[in-house]
């Protein structure tokens, strides 16, 4: 009864967003002009260029594949030294919101600890985008503003997830070192960081991937990472040259996600974490116990490396604009963020309600439900149609013997199966920026856009995330439909869905919260939400209004945050 509920009320959420957005089926077939345009666009995605479009280009001293490998390789880099960032960032809150570091709390350090996962979840808030919008128009363009724009939201999160990771982590072995008389530091870290330290770097390489995708789309605010190159091709028409920057970017966007996927896998297996405190191990001894693979020392390696590489690369990492002038910029951004009537009456905040109101009552209650809408349809059409999907992707259903009875299935279920989970691959590969983007030049500037890029990305983390859980969940009732002559569909709908229908929601409510941060930010490429109203204001130095739009942009994503958070805290009570 409670998943039949459920269902009905995703459906009417959904349609009752489409409702609000007015968008229409109509609005998904182009004008005849726009028929052209976008033939054109898509056809140019079957000849990628290997060389400049236009003739006086060719024989710079950059070559066309030269400037790919340029852009790729800053991308890739303002994204490692931002993860060693966020990383220092995330270890520091993570540790000092977590409950597993405070042995005997008072106020103060419950106060403390409560600010520090407040804080966490504020910065996050804030897209990376935002950051970098914000950076520019304080301090202007250089390599430092990619870094703290990426950096600030990703750490965030890391402290957020670190500090709950070291909170499940199981603490007897910390009880019997500090019975043993050993110090709460050697407890926490022996007893707590050995146990959570798998899934703490596995976390930390996934949030590595993550990072890759959003470098890229920091380009489109001015950054020169590859996401640049493919706005400034649009802009020139290049299509060819455009879509030789998206296969580029999402080669490069697979292998990290291949190569993470690898090493997460060898962190998780025959690790710390899984030794029982009762063999009295000490912190040295679970070390010497870990997994010694060649590969995974071979990334550790190249990792240091590379983030030591991407540091000393840059040696002027405020370099863009002179000292003189990033000072007026930050004068002029200080001194502009105060509301324009609060700047008027010298300093009177009492008129600040009602230009809040006005700027509200204007533009800002509009913007901000339609920004909520986007974000919540997109998610539940994601999650349908991966529920769909995961019937034909999840392993053990296309097999030939699920649940290890044979049922005569074919191979056309098994490459359809193998078909599904290379496109959800390639689909978590884009970013949901740039894949707007594109659709944009198909569909013209409508809400079906945003809805589409967002649904298509989150579409295919949910297929990969469900079809594990169908994989991992034990169901006798499905093998009794199964060996009784089933089908694979009922035994999926009958049992396995109903047996992971906690964890599957569980997922759809954390992407959603994803959904109402991107959502936030779509808008920057001409459709009418908060987006829209911050670029705009960005473009028209109107700081106060831009910060303002920032804000609601970040108070929207903090709410969806805490529903989420208490939406999966009750369903993991449930399991």
């Amino acid at each position: 009864m409670r998943r039949r509920w459920f269902f009905l009320g995703a459906i009417a959420l959904f349609f009752w967003g489409l409702w609000v957005l007015e968008v229409r089926p109509g609005q998904l077939i182009p004008s005849e002009g726009g028929r052209e345009a976008a033939g054109d666009f898509l056809s140019a995605a079957f000849q990628p260029a290997l060389d400049y479009e236009e003739s006086d280009m060719r024989g710079g001293e950059v070559s066309f594949l030269g400037k790919i490998g340029k852009a790729l390789w800053l991308t890739v880099r303002y994204a490692v030294v931002a993860m060693s960032l966020a990383f220092v960032i995330g270890v520091i809150g993570g540790v000092l919101g977590s409950r597993a570091w405070w042995s005997q709390p008072n106020l103060f350090l419950q106060v403390l600890r409560i600010g520090t996962r407040l804080l966490a979840t504020a910065i996050r808030s804030v897209h990376e985008l935002m950051w970098a919008l914000l950076f520019l128009s304080a301090v202007g363009t250089s390599p430092l503003v990619a870094i703290l724009a990426m950096a600030l939201p990703y750490g965030g999160t890391l402290a957020k997830v670190f500090s709950e990771l070291l909170d499940e982590s199981e603490s007897s072995a910390g009880e019997v070192i500090r019975a043993s008389g050993g110090s709460g530091f050697t407890a926490f870290f022996a007893g707590v960081v050995t146990k959570a330290l798998p899934d703490l770097a596995t976390y930390a390489l996934y949030r590595l991937e993550c990072a890759v995708r959003s470098s890229a789309v920091l380009g489109f605010v001015g950054i020169p990472t590859i996401g640049y190159e493919i706005k400034t091709a649009y802009e020139d028409g290049h299509y060819h040259e455009i879509w030789s920057y998206v296969y580029a970017l999402l080669i490069v966007v697979v292998l990290f996600e291949a190569w993470g996927a690898k090493v997460r896998g060898l962190l998780t297996k025959g690790t710390p974490s899984r030794v029982g405190e009762e063999k009295g191990q000490s912190l040295s001894e679970l070390w010497r116990g870990r997994g010694r693979s060649w590969f995974l020392r071979f990334s550790v390696a190249i990792l240091a490396v590379g983030i030591a590489a991407g540091w000393m690369a840059e040696d002027r990492w405020g370099a863009g604009v002179g000292w003189e002038q990033r000072e007026r910029n930050l004068d002029r951004f200080t001194d502009e963020m105060v509301p324009y009537p609060v700047r008027e009456a010298d300093g009177d905040w009492s008129v600040f309600g009602s230009w809040f109101s006005e700027k509200m009552s204007d533009r800002g209650t509009v913007a901000l439900w339609r920004t909520f809408h986007v974000g919540t349809t997109a998610i539940l059409l994601a999650g349908g149609l991966s529920l769909i999907g995961i019937l034909f992707a999840a392993r053990t259903l296309a097999a030939s013997n699920p649940r290890g009875v044979r049922d005569g299935g074919g191979k056309i279920r098994g490459l359809l199966g193998l078909f599904l989970r290379g496109g959800s691959m390639l689909a978590r590969a884009m970013p949901e920026y740039i894949l707007a983007f594109l659709l944009l030049r198909v569909f013209g500037p409508t809400y079906w856009v945003l809805i589409f890029a967002l649904a298509i990305h989150n579409g295919g983390i949910l297929l990969r995330l469900g079809a594990e859980v169908i994989d991992n969940t034990k169901s006798q009732a499905s093998e009794v439909i199964l060996a009784q002559g089933g089908n694979r569909s009922s035994a999926y709908l009958a049992a396995m869905m109903p047996a992971g229908f906690n964890r599957l929601v569980l997922f759809l409510f954390y992407r959603w919260e994803s959904c109402i941060r991107e959502a936030t930010v779509l808008g920057m490429l001409g459709v009418a939400s908060l987006g829209f109203l911050i670029s705009d204001a960005k473009v028209s130095f109107f700081y106060d209004e831009m910060i303002l739009w920032v804000g609601l942009g970040a108070a929207l994503v903090f709410v969806g945050d805490l529903t989420s958070d208490f939406v999966r805290g009750k369903l993991r009570t449930v399991e």
